[in-house]
């Protein structure tokens, strides 16, 4: 009996390896459309600065520009926990060989809460549950300046076409600065629902232009890199365009506390505890990177 008090020693092997295997990987979306980083800070503060216009003429006397503060947010990161018991009866009269399902459901509930996080931005792009740096939703028809900029929008309602894609981009070059001046914006990613994955592969991977009897070569031929949404996003036809260097500028993931699995003894309870705890935090810093259409 001395010994009986050990076996949460012994099952914490089969726990960890199950638990992985449910874990497997981190969705691969948060390092693709999240520039992930460490942090040590509960909150990170961001700080909007104001454009410097394009080089001017020299004529003797060098042209200083005045470098003036915007919009400033606070990002607070989050706590996650979830766990799970296993009594010792119970495994000692295991039948149907279910333990190993019990750590596996614990690491797929991580990575759940993982791949909704990486598309919250997306998935409440059109409503104010989550803003980005000028207390906008990330996809708005007037995004602001206080840097004397015009208000700009990056939000449609077309519906997924070749049409729509083509016209997107040429929307997303225009983008201004939030001084009004030209900045580089190259669209290069398209992130569908796995309801548009098809119509997706079909745009940018036809010879011929989509869905026209014409015999005209596809302009949008690999062009795009797509990212469908699989489980994540939850609408069926909204759909987005990216930048993908401007979204690993502004697209900022924060880990405090990565993954960890945890065990607990309950020798009154004859129990065994296994806790996964993780905390991060995430924030769009600037709308650019991204255009999106809420599609009715």
């Amino acid at each position: 009996m001395i010994l009986g008090g050990n076996w949460p020693d012994a099952l914490e092997p089969v726990v960890r390896k199950n638990h992985d295997i449910g874990f497997e990987e981190v969705p691969f979306e948060k390092d693709t459309i999240w520039s992930v980083r460490k942090s040590k800070k509960r909150t990170e503060t961001y700080m909007e600065i104001g454009d410097i216009p394009q080089m001017s003429v020299f004529t003797g006397t060098v042209n200083y520009s005045d470098i003036v503060e915007g919009y400033t947010r606070t990002a607070t990161v989050t706590q996650f926990a979830q766990g799970i018991k296993i009594e010792r009866l119970f495994v000692e009269t295991d039948q149907q060989d279910v333990i190993s399902d019990f750590p596996k459901k614990l690491g797929i509930s991580a990575r759940r809460r993982i791949g909704v996080d990486v598309y919250s931005y997306f998935n409440n792009a059109f409503n104010t549950s989550l803003v980005t740096i000028d207390n906008l939703q990330l996809c708005s028809s007037a995004h602001t300046s206080t840097n004397g900029g015009s208000n700009q929008s990056n939000r449609g309602t077309s519906a997924f076409s070749a049409i729509a894609v083509e016209a997107t981009a040429i929307n997303m070059i225009d983008f201004l600065s939030n001084t009004d001046g030209l900045i580089d914006v190259n669209p290069n990613i398209l992130v569908v629902p796995k309801n548009l994955r098809e119509a997706a592969w079909e745009i940018i991977n036809s010879d011929g232009k989509a869905d026209t009897a014409n015999n005209n070569r596809n302009f949008l031929k690999g062009k795009y890199d797509v990212i469908v949404g699989g489980p994540w996003m939850t609408d069926t036809n909204n759909w987005f365009m990216l930048d993908s260097k401007l979204m690993k500028m502004y697209f900022d993931w924060f880990d405090v506390v990565a993954l960890e699995t945890m065990q607990a003894k309950d020798f009154d309870g004859l129990t065994a505890k296994y806790a996964d705890y993780m905390v991060y935090g995430f924030f769009v810093r600037d709308w650019r990177p991204i255009f999106g259409h809420e599609v009715s």
